[in-house]
């Protein structure tokens, strides 16, 4: 029959499983970030800001919500 394990036991499995997928979580996106070290312009190509262009597209024209 299977012992009884202690709370810390338990405590300690969950913490060496949880540890182990952080780890290879980690380790798989170093592994991505290192493959895509391509830099991204932080302007389009139309010489807006990327942060502008957004706004831009989020808030087309002077259309608002109604003022009471």
């Amino acid at each position: 029959m299977n012992k009884v394990r202690s709370s810390r036991q338990l405590i300690r499995a969950w913490h060496r499983n949880e540890k182990a997928t952080i780890d290879h979580l980690v380790r798989v996106l170093g592994e991505e970030k290192n493959k895509s070290s391509k830099a991204h312009s932080a302007f389009t190509p139309s010489g807006l800001p990327i942060e502008d262009q957004i706004r831009k597209a989020s808030w087309p024209g002077s259309a608002g919500l109604a003022m009471f």
